[in-house]
């Protein structure tokens, strides 16, 4: 097959075009649906922006596509930006730098199961699909020769040239251009491969950081024992939980039959996470930093309430069957910070194994959280037995966006349906301690999950623009009864305040209020427990 013959600079222009338009489907369908393309400025608006992706990217080339480093080069940009357009086009994921950290959370504990889940037939269609044209084009292209002064001064010219043609039509629309870009910041999320790439770098960056000094806090963390025998209270993390998919929230199917019959637990039904990943709300959980002010980094800053709760002298155990404790359970002692599941992934039947092994040793006042597996996705239908499988049909696969949409509730509803279970035998576990022990459990999800409502699926969108799906969580709390008796607690009164707004930044004041810690920065107005 006879060959094409083009510049370095022409070929690195035209992959490039053929990316930005083939992998950003879903950008382009974004922005046209709030421009008028017609018109002259909207027009002039859509190519100026086109002109600033191809700029970007072919920085990009230019210093890392050197001679013979230029068509591999291309081709990576090719696969990645296939790869990143699957995730963004089909399920609606955005690579921002949470969901990288997540990401790279997951390569630093050996999670490889996420990422198997992640892996498809569809996924692997879609990039041979999508990345076919530019790297045919760079199969059929052989680059003319020329010396590298000379290939460098026309690729030099080309980003000039390019640079100058942007620079002039945002310029002659720039009323425009400030106007529609303050109203529609979020869709530049969407941009392949250019968002992403700009996450690493601010990734990268923060990772890389002078290493801080560590801000302890709570060091005046002192407990006033109530009664005389120990408190075994248990923090269960949820896993992509949403809380209108609780039958104790309203929901229209029985999802929580075992937690509905327990009388005296109480559901806060108007909960918010802080974050809609892993990686991001988890150290928020126990972070005594307010949503606002919160930021993965600065909580690994700083104490948590686990440190609080351990200066105090209340023992904290860390269980884990998810994908690590993201730094929170770090400064635990080692004993105190027990294993994963042998690294297989295990349905969460596996933390009440651990509890049944860990609760009868138990002798002073403790905390154990138990980190769940939950409802995580995309393999909704791992997360429970087949054999429990109420809802049916079922998504049986990994990739939801290709199965119906009431399958995908099924297989969702399933995991919320197992969940119920661990946490009714949770609850039973803790009632079989008595009298020999005052005990509650304290449950909240980490965020929420999308289901495919207007073409998101999954979660880790940007809390700015997260659909509440993603951020409406379930909460709950029990306590046993000589655990409300001893502290003058009435099960009425916390459920008229169960529809009361509250978020993470209760728990960890609540978790110092259940066990009696006080603390100078402990805030009575964040415990669940006081609420008025």
């Amino acid at each position: 097959m006879k060959k094409l013959h083009l510049s370095a600079t022409g070929l690195s222009l035209l992959t490039l075009t053929l990316i930005l338009l083939i992998d950003n489907t879903k950008f382009w369908g974004l922005l046209t649906e709030k421009l008028d393309i017609t018109s002259l400025n909207c027009f002039a608006y859509t190519l100026a922006l086109f002109g600033l992706l191809l700029f970007i990217l072919s920085v990009i080339v230019f210093v890392f596509g050197q001679r013979r480093f230029l068509k591999p080069v291309l081709a990576l940009l090719a696969i990645l930006s296939a790869v990143l357009g699957y995730f963004t086009q089909d399920l609606g994921t955005i690579f921002d730098a949470e969901m990288l950290r997540n990401m790279v959370d997951n390569v630093k504990e050996a999670n490889t199961h996420e990422a198997m889940d992640l892996l498809s037939w569809s996924l692997i269609k879609h990039v041979v699909l999508f990345s076919a044209p530019p790297l045919a084009l760079l199969a059929l292209t052989e680059v003319k020769p020329q010396t590298w002064l000379k290939d460098n001064a026309q690729r030099l010219l080309a980003l000039l040239s390019i640079a100058a043609v942007t620079g002039g039509l945002f310029f002659a629309n720039y009323k425009y251009v400030i106007y529609f870009t303050r109203l529609n910041r979020d869709i530049r999320a969407y941009i392949t491969p250019v968002y992403a790439i700009a996450s690493s770098v601010q990734l990268y960056h923060r990772m890389h950081k002078a290493p801080p000094v560590f801000k302890p806090l709570a060091t005046d963390a002192k407990q006033q024992k109530i009664g005389t025998k120990p408190t075994i209270g248990i923090m269960v993390v949820g896993e992509t939980a949403r809380a209108d998919h609780f039958a104790l929230n309203g929901y229209n199917r029985p999802t929580n039959p075992l937690l509905s019959q327990i009388s005296d637990l109480v559901t806060f039904k108007q909960a918010s996470s802080c974050g809609t990943s892993t990686a991001f709300s988890v150290p928020c959980m126990f972070s005594f930093l307010n949503r606002e002010d919160y930021t993965p980094d600065l909580a690994n800053e700083q104490s948590n309430v686990l440190d609080a709760l351990k200066l105090a002298g209340v023992n904290a155990i860390w269980i884990d069957n998810n994908s690590g404790c993201k730094g929170v359970c770090d400064r635990l002692p080692k004993a105190d910070q027990r294993a994963s599941s042998a690294g297989e992934e295990a349905q969460d039947d596996y933390l009440l194994q651990q509890l049944d092994e860990i609760l009868p040793t138990i002798k002073s006042d403790t905390l154990i959280v138990l980190h769940m597996l939950g409802s995580h996705g995309p393999a909704y239908y791992k997360r429970y037995p087949a054999d429990q499988a109420t809802f049916t049909p079922y998504c049986a696969n990994n990739t939801p966006q290709n199965c119906e949409s009431q399958q995908i509730i099924n297989a969702y509803d399933n995991t919320i349906l197992y969940s119920d279970k661990i946490l009714a035998g949770i609850v039973e576990r803790l009632q079989k301690t008595q009298p020999n022990a005052e005990s509650f459990m304290l449950y909240a999800s980490d965020h929420g999950e999308s289901l495919g409502e207007n073409g998101v699926y999954l979660h880790a969108l940007p809390y700015a623009i997260a659909p509440a799906a993603q951020t409406h969580i379930p909460m709950l709390w029990w306590m046993s009864p000589d655990y409300a008796q001893t502290r003058n607690l009435s099960v009425d009164t916390l459920k008229t305040q169960q529809d009361k707004a509250v978020s993470h930044d209760f728990l960890s004041h609540t978790l110092l209020g259940a066990f009696n810690v006080q603390t100078s920065i402990y805030q009575p107005e964040l415990d669940l427990l006081k609420l008025k």
